[in-house]
């Protein structure tokens, strides 16, 4: 490319840099193609918004890595490189944009990047413990979720799952809610329509069973979608219909 091109002046990588395994070489070639007054932007899933926000259901296999600033300074310094500007930003639940450029390069380095590091710490992101906290909090809610929708089953009432994205996977498995549970999923992407959630088979169909069937709840397992769902679909709730949001805490809504 810098043979046929020339150096860039930008290079970006949105939501594709935390899933390479070698970013060391990756971070050499960034090095090595941007130009000297270059800059390289990237988007990654913050770790803070992953431990405040209880984002655990986005770690799947696609999504193993979890970035955040003070690493990532040290990281970019031993390749030659100066991240120089981060901002937090709302993709995906909660991301971090940076700002890399090469050492020496001409861009004075943001109070950004020392004020969310001096949060991280003040978080304990950085700390072993907090991450055994994260843990109980995870339990905490699976015990009160569970215990919800299990009363709301032996009342005899009928649940049904809003959204499947990749990561109702992981929230699914980990809060066991099976077709014990979750009557059908609703989606109203076509290409999942017909098909079965993994390994737990419970069948995805469009949104019109929404008012076919009129559940009497919805677990919005996209649930960071959460508030243009419920406004998308207020004719649910006008028939007596209500929303369950299990994340970042437990909510029923009407």
């Amino acid at each position: 490319i810098k043979m046929d091109r020339g150096s860039a002046r930008v290079i970006a990588a949105n939501n594709v840099f935390a899933h390479i395994d070698d970013l060391a070489a990756v971070a050499d070639g960034i090095s090595n193609l941007l130009a000297d007054d270059g800059v390289f932007v990237f988007e990654v899933s913050y770790l803070l918004d992953v431990f405040e926000q209880t984002l655990f259901d986005t770690i799947y296999h696609e999504h193993l890595a979890y970035h955040s600033v003070a690493p990532l300074r040290m990281f970019f310094a031993s390749h030659g490189l100066h991240l120089f500007d981060v901002e937090r930003v709302s993709a995906h639940g909660g991301s971090l944009r940076g700002f890399v450029q090469k050492s020496g390069g001409p861009h004075t380095e943001s109070s950004s990047v020392e004020n969310l590091i001096a949060l991280e710490h003040t978080a304990g992101i950085d700390q072993t413990a907090s991450f055994h906290e994260f843990g109980a909090r995870l339990e905490a809610l699976k015990a009160e979720l569970t215990g919800l929708l299990r009363r709301l089953k032996a009342e005899g009432n009928s649940i049904i799952g809003f959204g499947a994205p990749a990561k109702a996977t992981t929230l699914m498995y980990y809060f066991e809610l099976g077709s014990d549970v979750i009557d059908v999923i609703v989606d109203e992407g076509p290409l999942k329509l017909g098909l079965l959630t993994p390994g737990l088979h419970v069948p995805v169909v469009s949104s019109d069973a929404l008012y076919d069937r009129n559940p009497d709840y919805v677990l919005i397992l996209a649930w960071n979608f959460a508030d243009p769902i419920i406004e998308k679909h207020a004719r649910y709730s006008d028939q007596g219909g209500q929303f369950i949001v299990p994340l970042p805490r437990l909510e029923l809504r009407p």
